[in-house]
């Protein structure tokens, strides 16, 4: 099977890490994939590919300085050219212009929700979600990652499929520089408290070093890192310092080597405000951390199973409820076990063979038989009909 998989960019982020962790899969399976970000300025891509896997840089066919719309007909004449059995995009302005440029094609698109769209912040530019509503209808099949993301979805899907699927996790987890060693900020002998993700308004890492600032909440056998970087960084730099935490609140900046600051974690922390799905979340758990979130709409009750793979707070007096969560996990040792012992389980739920099932269950659903036809007949494989 030919898959054309378009993503917005390859320089970091969550959708960014599932796009190529599922790259890898399919093309492990024997697919032809290309992986194709549609990021005007190019880029890079961070994290590792099989070799199999096509990286093919759309602005690499454009010239420089194109235009939407001359960007919109080259991707057109590309998809025609490939001629993929199926497309899968990831995020909304992708969605949309997947669905433009396969129109007629008789391809079928999937596209993919990476959030719950109502909470995202800053909300999606008017024109994309006037987009949206016009161009999901007629995708093939939409995707969301939680149930209450395709409750959201099938409010306008039309005669579009919609279904849940999560992402997967893969142990051990990619690896990519920079690396950067927990030892090499962690003291010896502490304990290691982890937040992880990108230091931004939705994060909340704040909350986090607000409540470890509460004098004699934690004991001195324990240290705090943040690992990640974002826009807020230097005001959650200039907190610390106002707190006086710089001797037990680490900032790390951004990690390739995510793996091995789960292994290295005592207690996993999650403070965001919403998610599309908790990926951070889901690999600490893989990886046995005892877990903290906050029980916001979409996300980390999935993840929790009934509250007893995680702590699962409410999304409420946000400081108290993390300060006595930390309070009672950094002191008892044996509630860290059951929930280690717990979190080990969401490797078989999450596991790359149980979602890519999934994922098959889909394409068995919209990938016609013989491969994708043009308008003027021509079968995927170049034969007329």
């Amino acid at each position: 099977m030919k898959i054309l998989f378009l993503v917005s960019s390859m320089l970091g982020g969550g959708a960014e890490r599932v796009a190529a962790l599922l790259a890898n899969a399919w093309s492990a399976r024997g697919y032809n994939v290309t992986l194709m970000p549609t990021f005007s300025a190019r880029g890079e891509c961070v994290y590792p590919l099989s070799e199999s896997v096509h990286l093919d840089f759309l602005s690499d066919h454009c010239p420089p300085a194109a235009g939407r719309l001359t960007r919109l007909r080259m991707l057109r004449r590309l998809i025609r050219s490939f001629h993929p059995d199926v497309i899968v995009s990831f995020l909304p302005h992708v969605n949309c212009t997947a669905v433009i440029a396969a129109a007629g094609f008789g391809i079928p698109v999937v596209a993919c929700e990476r959030t719950y769209p109502p909470l995202l912040k800053p909300p999606l530019p008017l024109m994309y979600r006037i987009g949206r509503r016009i161009t999901y209808p007629l995708a093939s099949a939409l995707v969301g990652q939680t149930e209450t993301t395709a409750r959201w979805l099938r409010r306008f899907s039309g005669q579009a499929l919609v279904t849940v699927i999560a992402n997967p996790v893969v142990n051990p987890l990619p690896s990519q520089a920079p690396f950067k060693r927990p030892d090499d900020f962690v003291p010896p002998g502490r304990k290691l408290i982890l937040w992880a993700g990108r230091i931004d308004e939705s994060k909340r890492a704040e909350l986090l070093v607000k409540t470890v600032a509460r004098p004699g909440l934690i004991g001195p056998d324990w240290h705090v890192a943040l690992v990640g970087d974002g826009p807020l960084r230097p005001a959650i730099k200039a907190l610390i310092d106002s707190e006086g935490l710089s001797d037990r609140v680490t900032l790390a900046g951004f990690a390739g080597n995510l793996g091995d600051w789960y292994q290295r974690a005592d207690l996993y922390v999650m403070t965001t405000s919403f998610e599309g799905f908790p990926n951070t979340l889901l690999e600490a758990l893989s990886h046995g951390v005892p877990s903290i979130a906050f029980d916001v709409l979409t996300g980390p009750a999935e993840l929790s199973k009934g509250g007893t793979r995680l702590v699962l707070l409410p999304d409420e007096n946000h400081v108290e409820m993390l300060a006595d969560a930390l309070e009672s996990l950094t002191a008892d040792a044996g509630r860290r076990d059951e929930l280690r012992h717990a979190a080990l389980k969401t490797n078989e739920d999450y596991s790359e063979q149980a979602v890519l099932a999934q994922w098959d269950g889909l394409f068995a659903k919209i990938v016609k038989p013989g491969g994708a036809r043009d308008p003027e007949g021509q079968l995927a494989n170049g034969e007329r009909a």
